[in-house]
């Protein structure tokens, strides 16, 4: 309100009213004045009342103006001590008034008493400490206080500062008391109290005192308390922060260095040079010393990778490389550090960490080069292995395991073990139990049944053994298994055939004896029954039976044939073969009278064969028999031959070299899985009729070539045969020359054999064809006669004689010394082991020819002449 203008309103007003009178005055004698004719008072009265009335109209306006203000300021007043009084309610600091009068009265009464040190003699009397903390009056105290202090009144509040204080309040109470005696208005000081809970807390105190006339005033004393225990708590999670990431460094005991881009300076910490073998304060913090201790080798990539963090390109700088130690050596670090960047994003200061992994970095060398061992060992090795997690999935396959499964590694990763690696029995086909999980649960060490059967991705069976083993931990518990398999496919077939060789040389024995003394027989009865033919008298009278007889008799020969087939040390007599028209030529032999036809495939220019023409005849006759029979409503077997040129591993059962190709396939039922690797063996057959020796000739024939047969059979949808047989590219093949039995010879022939009937029967047959023959019973006897005849210069212009002699000297120990004797005698060996290893390489033993018991006179005929039409030679006798 303005006040000054208020005042003087009122005292114009009154300087109007009392300016009349004042003229009366200036006049003389107002009673003269006014009886002073009545023309002279007049206009003073008028004058007068005009300023009544002026003055009292001024002061009921002033009067109503100077209302309306003082009503206006008090309102605003109030108001303001409204919001003075919520704000000092409603503050989250805690606000006391304090009248500290009486103390301060106690304090200048000591002051008086010349007291000089307050804190000795409060020090010596605490007792006047606590007396006179209870002397302070409590005027007013804002709600915060009140709910910190858990009441709600401030007569509750002064109650509770009754009882006993504590000694932190003591403290501030003294606090107070010598800012009071130093004359000062203003402390501010943090206290440490407890709350309403009980839990220990943290407070600003401030206090201060109004100035009065230059003095502070400490009858109204303020007080505010600001909490500090949310800034204390963080404080203490800082810190404990701090401690955490101090003790981390200090545990990964890791080197800190910082590099000032602006400055170029860089701090390493005493750790830091201790990695590299220095003392503290040993190394400058130049910016170049951590750039110079870098190995050459390691320079470009550690300084790239810093160049990719700053430029954004990376989240933060690692690097790992070998620095420069005080003794000169080199040490693994491993570099890690981020940067401060301003707004341009230009870097400002980088810190980092050096952590000393060379131990480590060299460990994970050796066990670097260690893996590398395993992995070219595991690569190198031939047996599959997988290993697993406790839960039978799949880990790790080696180059071996993905052949074997094909499965590729990442496609197997994670399956379960028999997903990939599918295991059954191999005739019954049922799946064998989880290996793994047996060997991990069992925790030893789990073989694979006999006779396991792997089944490829594909489906295909691959015949496999092997073991599972449970994988440890450090703490000897499984976390794993490692499975080992081995293919044994092409072993238990190596076996078979062992089984079969074996089965074969005991048949072989037995009908090697069998079939000598039986063609030794035959030989008797075709020579007789060849004299009888010669008969005309006989011809004429049982020409027909005699024809039959000798037919029946080629017959049985056919037959011993083939057993002899399996003979000990029976080998192909070989000689080059237009291959082609042997197999077309037994092929329609074979499909005489049957519903079966024969489509060849035949390649261009084929090769010559290096093979027996009468052995690989009857292979090709026996595969044809068993496809007829194989298709009995008839059907197509078809015939393919190739040139083929193998190299190492091929085929792995044969050697390099030039071969040729023959596949036979029917369409016919196919042969049962079980049965197939048993068809090979001697005697064994599914016909009721078979005499189960058919396919274990095939087996023989081929082996003893050096050749190799293998096959193929699915139910209902045809076999296949497929074999190899040497081959000799360029040599023209043989051809057959007929000889007559009727011709006429001449000379002189030296005849040698241990059965009687032989001798005989031969003896008769040569002289029939024109020769003059000396007959021996064994080898020793022939030498001696040979000898007589060089003596007699009545040399023998041929020698015959039998390869075995039971109890004496056979042919081989006898052409061994008549070579010896002349080296250019000519002679035939004549076996009826006609398998036997010499018959198939006389020459080497001295021999010109040979011919196999039984024989015919025109196979003989034929045999002599081919032996006499060579270069003659003189004989001589060596004494």
């Amino acid at each position: 309100m303005n006040y000054s203008y208020l005042i003087r309103s009122l005292c114009y007003g009154l300087i109007a009213m009392l300016q009349p009178l004042a003229l009366l005055q200036a006049q003389g004698d107002g009673l003269d004045a006014l009886s002073y004719g009545g023309a002279a008072l007049g206009p003073w009265f008028e004058l007068m009342a005009i300023g009544f009335v002026a003055g009292g109209v001024l002061f009921l306006w002033t009067n109503g103006r100077l209302r309306q203000k003082v009503f206006s300021q008090s309102k605003a007043l109030k108001e303001s001590e409204m919001r003075l009084n919520n704000l000092f309610d409603h503050t989250p600091v805690s606000i006391i008034e304090i009248d500290l009068s009486a103390v301060h009265g106690w304090l200048m009464s000591l002051s008086c008493k010349s007291l000089v040190e307050l804190d000795t003699f409060l020090a010596a009397h605490p007792e006047q400490v606590v007396e006179q903390s209870k002397r302070v009056r409590v005027l007013a105290a804002n709600r915060t206080v009140l709910r910190m202090s858990g009441v709600g009144s401030l007569e509750a509040y002064i109650k509770t500062l009754g009882g006993e204080r504590s000694p932190e309040l003591l403290a501030a109470f003294v606090a107070q008391l010598k800012v009071m005696w130093e004359g000062e208005a203003e402390l501010t000081r943090e206290l440490s109290c407890r709350g309403i809970d009980g839990q220990p807390g943290h407070s600003l105190m401030h206090c201060s005192a109004p100035l009065v006339a230059g003095r502070p005033d400490y009858s109204h004393m303020q007080v505010a308390f600001t909490d500090l225990s949310v800034l204390r708590a963080a404080e203490g999670k800082l810190q404990d922060v701090e401690d955490r990431w101090r003790m981390a460094v200090m545990g990964i005991n890791a080197g800190i260095w910082e590099y000032d881009f602006t400055t170029k300076q860089t701090f390493v910490s005493e750790r830091w040079q201790e990695i590299i073998g220095y003392k503290n304060s040993e190394l400058a913090n130049a910016g170049e010393e951590f750039w110079l201790r870098l190995h050459p080798d390691d320079m470009a990539e550690a300084k790239q990778r810093m160049k990719d963090y700053l430029a954004g390109l990376t989240p933060s700088y690692t690097a790992d490389f070998r620095m420069r130690c005080k003794d000169m050596s080199y040490k693994w670090i491993r570099s890690h550090a981020m940067a401060l960047f301003d707004l341009k994003g230009k870097p400002l200061r980088m810190v980092g960490s050096h952590t000393d992994i060379d131990e480590g970095k060299r460990a994970e060398d050796a066990l670097a080069t260690e893996r590398e061992r395993l992995a070219v060992t595991l690569r190198a090795m031939t047996e599959a292995v997988i290993t697993t997690d406790v839960h039978g999935r799949v880990l790790f396959l080696n180059e071996a395991a993905c052949a074997l499964t094909g499965w590729t590694a990442a496609a197997a990763n994670g399956r379960l073990l028999e997903d990939v690696c599918v295991l059954r029995q191999e005739k019954t086909r049922n799946s064998l139990q989880p290996i793994a999980l047996v060997a991990i649960s069992s925790r030893q060490v789990e073989d694979l049944p006999h006779q396991s059967a792997l089944f490829d991705r594909s489906g295909a069976p691959r015949l496999v053994e092997g073991r599972c083993a449970p994988i440890h931990g450090a703490k000897s518990q499984s976390i794993g298994a490692v499975l080992v398999l081995r293919d044994v496919t092409e072993r238990a077939k190596l076996e078979g055939d062992i089984l079969r060789a074996s089965k074969l040389e005991s048949v072989g024995i037995l009908a090697g004896g069998i079939a000598h003394d039986f063609n030794n027989l035959l030989t008797v009865v075709m020579g007789n029954i060849t004299l009888a033919m010669l008969d005309s008298q006989a011809m004429e009278k049982a020409g027909r039976w005699l024809q039959d007889a000798e037919r029946g008799a080629m017959r049985a020969r056919e037959l011993t044939q083939q057993l002899l087939t399996f003979a000990r040390g029976g080998e192909p007599v070989r000689s080059a073969v237009n291959l082609a028209e042997v197999i077309q030529e037994a092929a329609q032999f074979a499909l005489h009278g049957s519903k079966v036809r024969c489509d060849f495939d035949i390649e261009k220019d084929l090769w010559t064969a290096d093979v027996d023409k009468g052995q690989v005849g009857q292979v090709i006759q026996n595969l044809v028999i068993n496809a007829i029979q194989a298709m009995p409503d008839g059907g197509v077997i078809h015939v393919t031959l190739s040139n083929q040129r193998l190299g190492i591993g091929a085929v792995a059962q044969l050697q390099p070299g030039d071969y040729l190709c023959i596949s036979l396939s029917d369409t016919g039922e196919g042969i049962k899985p079980e049965n197939l690797a048993h068809i090979f063996e001697p005697y064994f057959t599914t016909k009721k009729s078979g005499d189960g020796l058919g396919l274990a000739m095939v087996y023989s024939i081929i082996k003893k070539h050096l050749g190799h047969i293998e096959v193929s059979s699915e139910l209902g949808h045809g076999t296949q045969f497929r074999f190899w047989l040497p081959a000799a590219p360029g040599v023209i093949p043989q051809v057959d020359e007929v000889v007559q039995a009727t011709q006429s010879y001449t000379g002189r022939i030296l005849f040698m054999d241990d059965e009687e009937p032989i001798r005989q029967m031969t003896d008769v047959l040569l002289q029939r064809l024109g020769f003059q023959v000396v007959l021996a019973s064994d080898g020793a006897s022939a030498v001696s006669s040979y000898i007589d005849a060089l003596r007699a210069h009545q040399r023998f212009d041929l020698v015959i004689m039998d390869l075995t002699v039971p109890g004496g000297m056979g042919g081989r120990e006898a052409m061994a010394e008549l070579c010896k004797l002349d080296p250019s005698v000519k002679g035939i060996v004549s076996s009826g082991y006609s398998s036997d290893p010499i018959m198939a390489d006389f020459r080497a033993h001295g021999f010109s020819g040979m011919v196999p018991k039984p024989y015919r006179l025109s196979d003989l005929a034929k045999t002599i002449r081919s032996v006499l039409e060579s270069v003659p030679s003189v004989g001589k006798l060596t004494d």
